[in-house]
């Protein structure tokens, strides 16, 4: 079996993959959010006529939204002009890779020996130690422009590249010993508190209004306070898979398990519901599915027709998928996906 996800030989733009990822980076809305949350904004503070905790709550979300257009044009927009011509005309070569540099959401790599330097972005710190533990990746390019694309084994989607002058103090990333599933499996964690942090507060903020518009200030701080005391007190009962994916990680080592894939809601986005038959060594077959399943799972499943467990299945228990040493993971469940 193939092991995992990888670029085709010619033509990396007519990969599905990778095609899914330029549609959505082409259409994605970076200013329709922040407008919302300002004209909701408004809307809250002529509501109360005055103050609103709603209103202040949509200010913030839309002073932090206008991050989004600056930072998608650092890390991928700049490169979107050159994409189409790149992806379906240039060859995918395999080329040996060294990471010089980096730090945010950039690094500095070294192809070939240093006969080509390449300023490669939207490259967490995860990714850089991949590149740095593997140092082998297909290189797009460069065009007369200097515009190339560095694609990952399994990472289905192109990584945005320009050619630069070689560096005068070349800083090799240092190769750790950490766990880069592991480190994936807390990011997401993080993630999940991020979002029951930002519907506590949302809850809170809406009976604050109200409370104000009845009771008076006094009543609406006390109501304010109980509400984000009750949701943090919550969250440490809060069981989803999502969360818990750093100790799912210790069911077992990696193995890899056919499997049938029955549907997927992700297309146009990156993100999707998705049902699973995965066939066990006895024959067997048990249901599997997500309910934020990515799309670079769905590539390597469609690459390989494979799935990596981390342990055993066992149905309707919960369990760890993706690909070893790769910081990329996602939750399943070994039963039929339950309507909500």
């Amino acid at each position: 079996m193939n092991d995992m996800w990888r670029p085709p030989a010619v033509a990396l733009g007519s990969d599905p993959a990778v095609q899914l990822h330029l549609n959505y980076w082409r259409n994605r809305k970076l200013v329709r959010p922040i407008v919302a949350f300002l004209v909701l904004a408004v809307l809250m503070f002529l509501l109360h006529r005055g103050f609103s905790m709603l209103g202040v709550l949509f200010v913030v979300l839309a002073a932090v939204t206008a991050a989004a257009p600056i930072q998608f044009r650092s890390r991928i927009g700049w490169w979107l002009p050159a994409a189409p011509s790149l992806m379906d005309g240039a060859p995918v070569v395999r080329v040996r890779g060294e990471v010089v540099g980096g730090d945010k959401a950039w690094m500095l790599l070294s192809v070939d020996g240093g006969r080509l330097h390449l300023r490669v972005t939207n490259v967490r710190r995860p990714i850089r130690q991949l590149v740095a533990r593997q140092r082998e990746m297909s290189l797009i390019g460069p065009n007369a422009d200097g515009v190339a694309a560095v694609v990952l084994d399994g990472v289905s989607f192109p990584l945005p590249a320009k050619v630069v002058p070689a560096p005068a103090e070349p800083r090799p990333e240092p190769i750790t010993e950490e766990d880069l599933s592991r480190l994936a499996a807390a990011q997401a964690a993080l993630l999940v508190w991020f979002g029951v942090g930002f519907v506590t507060l949302l809850g809170a903020s809406v009976l604050f209004d109200l409370l104000l518009v009845m009771d008076g200030w006094i009543a609406a701080t006390i109501g304010f306070v109980i509400v984000l005391l009750a949701g943090f007190i919550a969250s440490f009962f809060r069981r989803g898979d999502q969360h818990r994916m750093v100790k799912l990680l210790r069911n077992g080592p990696w193995q890899a398990y056919p499997v049938q894939l029955l549907s997927w809601t992700g297309n146009p986005g990156l993100v999707g519901r998705l049902r699973l038959a995965l066939t066990l060594p006895d024959g067997s077959q048990l249901p599997v599915s997500a309910r934020l399943a990515p799309s670079w799972l769905i590539a390597n499943i469609s690459a390989t027709g494979y799935v990596w467990v981390a342990g055993s299945p066992h149905r309707d228990q919960a369990a760890v998928v993706g690909l070893p040493g790769y910081p990329l993971v996602a939750a399943v469940r070994f039963r039929e996906l339950q309507a909500r």
